[in-house]
């Protein structure tokens, strides 16, 4: 989109992010080709600067590209959270593994060699060379596949390129002295005798100096002006990334990894690369729910709501929370995020609507505080489903499976605590006819497990797990995304 205005139009301000840190010399010459740009296609440009540096210490290449990749990355999304519409990374040797940036941000990130494809058409331009040795000629020729022939460099001009491109003695340290001059020219010279139409800058440095080169004769591609104008008169989409899930951990421990195994367990991956993305904001330290809402406890809302904000501000798409009770205080959390909660208790009823319909009858296993919240009863209501709890003595029974010496939150899962959870259940069973149990505590499938053919008091029921009704409506949810987005 170019942005001119039209009779009437108010004008758009493009804000363009710029790595300054990483190259601050020549991100100074594509900063000037930016405003230049903008005057003269009279666009509204807003420049944002950030000056992540890459660190200078790396004992070996491999640590140093793992240094540039990092240190790009930083920058970029320093950019996107600063609002940026799209980034410039002034720095060919990035290029190579510019997707693999670009796969971890959404802002779309301006290729310095975007505009050479079109300038050799529009030229008819067959034959080019590479004026420095960044990067291996090797990427180059994979970019542009048959369209072009290369000239190579001589084993001659590969040195003279390392001498050019020295950090601390070449083009970057002292600039474009005569001596370095002349010997550019002379290898540009040289390759153009050879047959190269144009000559594409395999530096950054040299790529800083292309006015002046051009002004001597050379048909050197200005790569930093392109990638100016290109981020001036074009307005790219914002990249899709991949669907990313938010968990509330630690409500409790146990039930966090019981939700976290039953997503993997429910996600149809082949491969490590083709399971969910997931971020577990985990703290142990929330205040108890229950003895929140049952005994004037401390508050757990502002712990939760911490650990939601962390996690929409890591990019997760939706968030989610093995806890029961918890959700509780969701709906004064959701007030103030812009990222959803997929609700545990909503999930776990539309799978006994899909299952039952109208003939279910439900009874509710849970902590009293989640009974007396209403988070299933008043959904449950709504959609037109019966659902019983467990009088006093039973309900006692059913705390006791969790809170007790010897229930699930103290690491038991036989024994005493289904013993209590079973005689909770007979109770359900036996006094409201209930055809489906819902486990409404996290801990709860700790001990029993999710059923449709479950033996108690003598009928065959079914057995809900809400927290693997919410795996599954989690790994729907991605499946969708990764459907629509094009990426996983």
């Amino acid at each position: 989109m170019v942005l001119s205005l039209e009779k009437g139009e108010e004008m758009k301000t493009l804000k363009i992010g710029l790595s300054s840190g990483i190259n601050p010399l020549p991100a100074m010459q594509c900063k000037a080709a930016i405003f230049s740009a903008a005057a003269a296609h009279q666009a509204a440009v807003d420049l944002f600067e950030d000056r992540e540096e890459m660190r200078a210490d790396a004992p070996t290449p491999r640590i140093g590209l793992a240094d540039r990749k990092i240190a790009s990355l930083l920058s970029v999304k320093a950019l996107e959270a600063a609002g940026c519409d799209e980034a410039i990374l002034p720095d060919v040797k990035i290029q190579p593994y510019l997707e693999e940036v670009q796969k971890e941000v959404s802002i779309p990130i301006v290729p310095l060699f975007a505009g050479v494809e079109a300038y050799v058409k529009a030229k008819g331009i067959k034959r080019v060379g590479l004026l420095g040795s960044a990067v291996p000629a090797e990427y180059f020729k994979k970019s542009f596949g048959d369209a072009l022939e290369w000239v190579d460099a001589t084993e001659e001009e590969l040195a003279e390129f390392e001498i050019l491109q020295n950090p601390k003695t070449g083009l970057r340290k002292a600039g474009l002295t005569d001596a370095f001059k002349a010997k550019l020219l002379e290898i540009g010279r040289a390759m153009t005798a050879r047959g190269a139409q144009c000559l594409i800058p395999n530096c950054t440095q040299m790529a800083r100096f292309a006015t002046e080169l051009q002004a001597a004769g050379l048909p050197l591609f200005d790569i930093l002006r392109d990638a100016a104008e290109r981020a001036v008169t074009q307005a790219p989409a914002r990249q899709p990334i991949g669907f990313k899930i938010g968990m509330i951990g630690g409500l409790g421990p146990a039930a966090t990894v019981d939700l976290y195994d039953k997503i993997v367990k429910a996600t149809p991956a082949k491969t490590d690369q083709e399971h969910i993305k997931l971020v577990v904001e985990q703290n142990p330290q929330i205040p108890d729910r229950t003895a929140a809402l049952l005994e004037g406890g401390e508050d757990p809302t502002l712990a939760l709501f911490n650990c939601a904000k962390r996690l929409e501000r890591d990019g997760c798409d939706a968030i989610i929370v093995p806890c029961n009770t918890a959700h509780a205080f969701v709906p004064y959390l959701e007030r103030y995020l812009h990222t959803p909660f997929i609700n545990m208790q909503q999930t776990a009823l539309d799978e006994i609507k899909a299952k039952l319909g109208d003939a279910a009858r439900i009874g509710l296993l849970a902590t009293t505080g989640t009974v007396r919240t209403g988070i299933y009863g008043d959904k449950a209501k709504a959609m037109g489903i019966p659902l019983f709890v467990p009088d006093e003595a039973h309900q006692a029974r059913g705390m006791a499976a969790i809170y007790g010496p010897q229930g699930a939150k103290a690491g038991y899962t036989d024994g005493v605590c289904r013993s209590d959870l079973l005689s909770a259940a007979e109770y359900l069973v036996k006094t409201y006819d209930c055809n489906c149990l819902i486990l409404g505590c996290t801990e709860l499938p700790l001990i029993l497990d999710e059923s449709d053919a479950f033996r108690v008091a003598g009928k065959t029921v079914v057995v809900v797990d809400p927290t693997a009704a919410l795996a599954r409506r989690v790994v729907a949810v991605a499946e969708k995304a990764t459907a629509e987005r094009g990426v996983r």
